[in-house]
C-alpha cells in the first residue's frame, strides 16, 4: 500500500508499505476518507511529541472493513467511522471518570490514516469504532475525532442557553464549537479571528464574526482555540465576573502564561483546559454527526490525493482552506 510518511519537519514522502495483517480483535480498514488536522500541520511544521518520525501521518478516518481478526467486532464489507484512541477503563483516571486522561490512551493510539489501509487495534475497535450509516458521507464521518474533542470541551464547561459566548480562533475546532453550541441552543456566539473567509464560515454556522484586533467586551464563556500564549493571556480579560475560560488550544511545550490573579480570584473565574476525549464524548460526537440538521460540510475544503500532500500542507500553513480530505 501507499502511505504518506513524515520523515522530518517539512519533508513528506509517499512510500510503498506492507499492508498490515489484523490480529485477534483487530480490524483492517480500507481508508475512504482521511481529513487533515491542525495537529498534523504542527507536526509537519515543527514536529510533535505525540507523532513519531519517520511515521505515517493522519488520525482522522472513515472507511470499509476489508479484513478482521478472530473475535473482532466488525466483519469485511462494513462501513465504519472511528477515532484513533481508547481508554484502558482500569487505571486511576479511568476509574474516576477521566478517561481522556487515561495513563495509556496516548501510548496506545493509532496513527497512519494518510494511507490506503489502517489497522485498528483491538481496544479501539471494541470501544471507539462504529458502523457508518449510508446517509453520512465518508468525509463527514471522518470528522468524528475532532468533534469528540469539542464534545469533551463542552462536557467540561457546561454552557447554558443564555450564555454570551466568545470563541477565539476560526479554525476547524473553533468552527465545530460554533456548530455544536448553536445546535444545543446557545444563541449569542461571537467568533473572533483574523481570517475573513473562515469568519465567514462561522457566520454561516450561526456566529457573529469579529476581527480579533478589535476584540473587547465581557462574555460568560470564552473558548480559546488558537494555542497562542498571548491569546491565552488576553482571553482572561474578556471573561465576565463568574464566567468560565476554556483554554482549548495547546501552546508549544515549555511556554508559560501570566494572568491577573486579582481578576481570577475576585471575579471567581473558572479556568478549564480540556484535553482529548473519553468514550462518552465520542458517542456524543457521533450522535451529532448523525443529526440531519447538523452539517459540518462547510469545513471541508476539497478532496485531494496523497500525491498532493505537499501543496495541501502549504495551503494549510498559509490559511488557505480548513480541512482537506485525502482519498488514498
Amino acid at each position: 500500500m501507499q502511505g504518506l510518511v513524515l520523515q522530518e519537519p517539512g519533508r513528506l514522502t509517499l512510500e510503498d508499505l506492507a499492508v498490515p495483517e489484523p490480529g485477534e480483535g483487530e480490524v483492517l480498514v480500507k481508508v475512504e476518507a482521511a481529513t487533515t488536522c491542525g495537529t498534523d500541520l504542527k507536526a509537519y511544521l515543527r514536529g510533535h511529541p505525540q507523532i513519531p518520525m519517520p511515521g505515517v501521518l493522519g488520525h482522522e478516518y472513515s472507511g470499509i472493513v476489508v479484513e478482521s481478526g478472530q473475535d473482532a467486532p466488525f466483519v469485511p464489507g462494513q462501513a465504519v467511522m472511528g477515532v484513533h484512541s481508547a481508554p484502558c477503563l482500569h487505571c486511576k483516571w479511568c476509574r474516576r471518570g477521566q478517561e481522556n486522561l487515561c495513563q495509556s490512551i496516548m501510548s496506545t493510539k493509532v496513527l497512519g490514516s494518510y494511507a490506503e489501509y489502517l489497522l485498528i487495534p483491538a481496544r479501539i475497535a471494541a470501544l471507539n469504532l462504529f458502523h457508518k450509516p449510508t446517509h453520512l458521507s465518508f468525509p463527514l464521518a471522518s470528522l468524528l475525532e475532532p468533534l469528540a474533542c469539542v464534545a469533551q470541551g463542552i462536557h467540561e464547561c457546561l454552557p447554558r442557553h443564555e450564555d454570551k459566548v466568545l470563541i477565539i480562533g476560526p479554525g476547524a475546532i473553533g468552527l465545530m464549537f460554533v456548530a455544536a453550541l448553536r445546535h444545543m441552543g446557545v444563541q449569542d456566539i461571537t467568533l473572533a479571528g483574523r481570517n475573513a473567509s473562515r469568519l465567514g464560515i462561522g457566520e454561516r454556522l450561526g456566529a457573529k464574526p469579529e476581527m480579533i484586533s478589535g476584540l473587547k467586551g465581557q462574555y460568560d464563556l470564552v473558548i480559546e482555540c488558537t494555542g497562542k500564549v498571548e491569546i491565552w493571556e488576553h482571553s482572561l480579560d474578556l471573561v465576565e465576573r463568574g464566567g468560565t475560560l476554556v483554554l482549548f488550544g495547546g501552546c508549544p511545550g515549555g511556554t508559560t502564561a501570566s494572568f491577573d490573579t486579582r481578576k481570577v480570584h475576585y471575579d471567581q473565574i473558572k479556568i478549564l483546559s480540556p484535553f482529548h476525549f473519553g468514550t462518552e464524548a465520542v458517542r456524543q460526537a457521533r450522535l451529532l454527526l448523525l443529526e440531519d440538521d447538523f452539517d459540518l460540510s462547510p469545513l471541508l475544503s476539497g478532496v485531494r490525493s496523497l500525491t498532493e500532500a505537499g501543496k495541501v500542507f502549504e495551503d494549510l500553513e498559509h490559511g488557505r482552506g480548513l480541512k482537506y480530505v485525502f482519498q488514498p
